[in-house]
C-alpha cells in the first residue's frame, strides 16, 4: 500500500488522498504517473500541462526512475502562485 496526496488543484481533480495498492506492473514513479493519468484523464492532463514536484516520503525526488516502496507516501504539487 502507497499513499497518494494531491495538493492545490490537484486535490479538486482528484477523488480524494488515498492509501491504495498499486497494480505489479507500476514500481516506479513514471510508471505511477502513466497509471494516474491512464485512471484519471482530467488530473493526468493537468499534471502534464504544468510543471508538478513530486514528493517522496517528504523529499523532493526529480529522478523518475526511483523504485517505489510498500508504506511510501507520495505527494504531487502542482506550482505555487502568489504574492
Amino acid at each position: 500500500m502507497v499513499k497518494l496526496v494531491f495538493l492545490g488543484r490537484f486535490r479538486g481533480l482528484a477523488e480524494e488522498d488515498t492509501e491504495i495498492a498499486l497494480p505489479a506492473e507500476v514500481v516506479t514513479l513514471a510508471e505511477l504517473k502513466d497509471w494516474i493519468a491512464r485512471r484519471n484523464p482530467a488530473l493526468g492532463s493537468a499534471m502534464a500541462a504544468t510543471h508538478t514536484r513530486y514528493v517522496v516520503n517528504q523529499s523532493l525526488v526529480r529522478d523518475f526512475s526511483l523504485r517505489i516502496a510498500a508504506h511510501d507516501e507520495i505527494a504531487f504539487l502542482p506550482p505555487m502562485s502568489g504574492g
